[in-house]
């Protein structure tokens, strides 16, 4: 019950929001082509609704694969540090250190060595996606306690046994918010690689509004931004449902 009034709370602040924006902007004298009002935003996103489907499921699948991509690598490089100890000391400062980099400034150089196509949207939105799925998972991964790790082995489990059962158990919520976080992530890296180099996805839809001075479009197009975020995190959530139920924080619900 809590859930839906919380729900319903949200419904309502968005719905008074846009009622300020719709009637508030006119009377401020703030022109359309500065900030359109809603219902104009909504009427553009609804004429151009095929145009929107189609570049926002080229960032989808973008998207997708590169995070795909990073859970793969993240959690590989998660087993490798908490496994071999050594590997800690070399591959943390690396990894911190390149993920200080604005994955910005690199976007050009991603452009060069893989093209405009779709595999420099792939590994930009793998390269923001990566580090909070690694991070989450070295923390899943190792911090168990010592106690539970000797009795699994006193009760005769081998490697792979404690790693299914003991530290991948252990580390699954962790992987599912670190998914929570990766995925938006995922998103703003395809975005990203569309800005600077691209013919298709979201991103190049906001670019192609800027440079005809359409602000409706652009806005259409964040809108489309929204929904896919939303969508997804939504869908991560879900699974999560399904495949965590254990989970302490999906039995309170």
């Amino acid at each position: 019950m809590s859930s839906i009034l919380s729900a319903v709370k949200i419904v309502l602040s968005l719905a008074a929001a846009a009622l300020v924006w719709e009637y508030g902007a006119p009377l401020a004298g703030i022109p359309g082509y500065v900030l359109p009002v809603p219902s104009v935003i909504v009427a553009k996103f609804w004429a151009t609704r095929a145009v929107q489907m189609s570049h926002i499921l080229d960032t989808t699948i973008t998207t997708l694969v590169g995070l795909a991509l990073a859970l793969v690598v993240g959690v590989f490089l998660a087993l490798a540090v908490v496994y071999f100890k050594t590997l800690r000391m070399l591959m943390m400062p690396i990894l911190v250190a390149f993920n200080s980099i604005p994955k910005i400034a690199i976007a050009p150089l991603l452009v060069i060595w893989f093209g405009l196509e779709m595999e420099s949207k792939v590994v930009m939105a793998f390269l923001l996606a990566m580090f909070p799925i690694f991070v989450n998972s070295v923390t899943g991964l190792g911090e168990i306690e010592p106690d539970i790790i000797d009795l699994s082995r006193l009760s005769g489990g081998t490697r792979w046994r404690i790693f299914t059962h003991v530290r991948l158990y252990h580390a699954a919520p962790y992987i599912a918010d670190a998914l929570k976080i990766a995925f938006p992530l995922a998103l703003v890296g395809s975005i990203v690689g569309e800005f600077i180099g691209g013919n298709t996805g979201v991103g190049y839809l906001v670019l192609s509004g800027q440079l005809q001075i359409d602000t409706p479009l652009v806005f259409a197009a964040l809108m489309s931004i929204t929904i896919l975020a939303t969508l997804g995190t939504a869908a991560i959530e879900l699974f999560e449902r399904l495949l965590l139920p254990w989970r302490p924080s999906m039995r309170t619900q």
